[in-house]
């Protein structure tokens, strides 16, 4: 009984540590959906800082934020979606004034009428140092069904690590 009690922690540990890139805590305004049916959503974040002053490698650059969104993607219309993620912008409220981020490598991606995936997308800047810092997902017109755009609001979040 104790060893399996034993188990049962060990792998509620080890279950945990593998999870930690894409966790919690995060805050999002929650989903965007469009009056056609399709969904788009913040399901797990991950932040980083790299601080050159603290790296012992040789060659890096200046300090740079990283932000890693999982994006979930609904498709609840008849038709097939198309995620364009260089449409995709993210914001510095803070800062309306600089440019908006794009998506570090962005691809196309086609959702399935009926079909829900999850997308990873990242971010980098120089501008923002800190995790615990506020953005927004600008999904404009990122989504099409055919070749009609979809509206879709944009998605406030925040790393809080």
């Amino acid at each position: 009984m104790k060893k399996q009690i034993n188990l049962s922690l060990a792998a509620a540990v080890v279950s945990m540590a593998v999870g930690c890139g894409y966790s919690a805590p995060y805050q999002t305004s929650g989903p965007s959906l469009s009056s056609q049916g399709v969904q788009i959503g913040i399901a797990g974040v991950g932040c980083y800082v790299n601080r050159s002053a603290f790296m012992t490698l040789k060659g890096l650059d200046a300090d740079r934020l990283g932000l890693d969104l999982k994006l979930r993607v609904k498709n609840d219309t008849g038709q097939i979606a198309t995620l364009s993620e260089e449409r995709m912008r993210l914001l510095d409220p803070a800062a309306p004034a600089d440019q908006a981020l794009t998506p570090d490598k962005a691809k196309v991606v086609s959702i399935l009428p009926g079909e829900t995936k999850t997308l990873p997308v990242s971010f980098t800047t120089e501008k923002v140092l800190s995790c615990h810092h506020g953005f927004e997902l600008v999904l404009a017109d990122s989504v099409q069904l055919g070749a009609s755009p979809l509206v879709l609001n944009p998605i406030s979040v925040i790393a809080s690590r």
